[in-house]
């Protein structure tokens, strides 16, 4: 258990600090920053290391019906509109808002979905009415967030120091935020039908001797690919359309490029370690593990908001509000896990 935590623990630090190094590229479009990003962590790291790691990975694909395969990347290609739409609404809202707003959203939707579609029958549990009542607790630490974003906006003349893209403005950031964190839990049904329906870690730990905490990474490569498809395609369609295909050329493109690939890395990495994390706390991962893993995620995203001066000309009462958020979101979190651990 304490092991598992350990791992969890240092998953939520990479997955807070990963869109980290975006604030440092310089002379890029959001196309450019966001599309190199999309093509190293979609498909250079993970389904590179998976291809070095895993044996037998495409006869394990062989085994599963073609329309389990399908359905994990359908669903992988809404986490990659999803991620597209966090990294619009991070470059409009800032790393605090857009992590709390999204991840808030993420975990409402990532929680009650898997719940109400396995678990409906125990809804009149103590457990079933303590997912409900946090679920509920998610939704207004959410909108208590909208509120600080909104308030910020105001006492900040309307400006924001972070902004890449034109003509924007706090409450579309806030809505692409949301939108963000509904179509990335397409990423956790996508693992539920690829790893409980169709039994592709399974295949590859019981036919081809993977590591069961690693097995898991076979039906992860399948959601990056779908995706990649989405997040690279829109990029790709924005670089066409903007013709900023030139911005490449621009001075500090190797270091640019470094900044991404670290990013993917770091994205990859929060995933594995949390996949880590909860074969080692075992039946409590998914409860356990996830407050864990997203409470630790939103403070530390939160933090290097702060720190980098996203709030620093924000009013005193914007700040409490964002803290009085931050702090009902965590609370729903852990309100949700342990009506998760009570129904299981």
């Amino acid at each position: 258990m304490g092991i598992g935590i350990g791992w969890t623990l240092f998953a939520a630090l990479l997955l807070g600090v990963f869109a980290l190094p975006a604030k440092y590229v310089k002379n890029y479009k959001w196309e450019n920053t966001w599309g190199s990003f999309f093509l190293f962590a979609m498909y250079v790291v993970p389904v590179g290391f998976a291809l070095i790691m895993l044996k037998g990975l495409l006869p394990t694909y062989q085994q599963v019906p073609g329309n389990i395969i399908a359905w994990t990347i359908a669903l992988g290609f809404l986490w990659g509109c999803g991620f597209c739409c966090w990294g619009y609404g991070l470059s409009m809202v800032g790393l605090s808002l857009g992590y709390s707003v999204t991840m808030g959203t993420m975990a409402l939707v990532g929680s009650m979905l898997p719940f109400f579609l396995g678990s409906s029958d125990k809804i009149a549990t103590i457990g079933g009415k303590m997912v409900i009542a946090g679920i509920l607790v998610c939704i207004g630490g959410v909108a208590i967030n909208g509120i600080a974003g909104i308030k910020r906006e105001k006492s900040q003349g309307g400006s924001d120091s972070q902004a890449q893209l034109p003509g924007k403005r706090m409450l579309a950031g806030l809505l692409i935020c949301v939108l963000a964190g509904v179509l990335s839990a397409g990423c956790n049904i996508a693992f539920h039908i690829g790893g409980n329906i169709g039994n592709i870690a399974s295949i590859s730990h019981e036919q081809y001797g993977t590591p069961t905490w690693m097995a898991g990474l076979a039906v992860w490569t399948l959601i990056f690919i779908g995706g990649g498809i989405s997040s690279c395609g829109f990029t790709l369609f924005l670089l066409f359309k903007n013709n900023t295909w030139k911005e490449f050329t621009n001075e500090g493109t190797g270091r640019n490029l470094l900044y991404t690939f670290i990013m993917a890395v770091l994205h990859f990495g929060c995933l594995f370690f949390y996949g880590l994390g909860g074969f080692y706390i075992g039946v409590l991962g998914t409860s356990v593990g996830f407050a864990i893993f997203q409470s630790g995620a939103l403070l530390v995203g939160n933090s290097l908001g702060i720190i980098t001066g996203e709030w620093l000309e924000a009013s005193r009462n914007s700040k409490r509000w964002l803290f009085t958020g931050l702090s009902v979101l965590i609370i729903g979190i852990i309100i949700v896990s342990i009506g998760n651990a009570l129904a299981a």
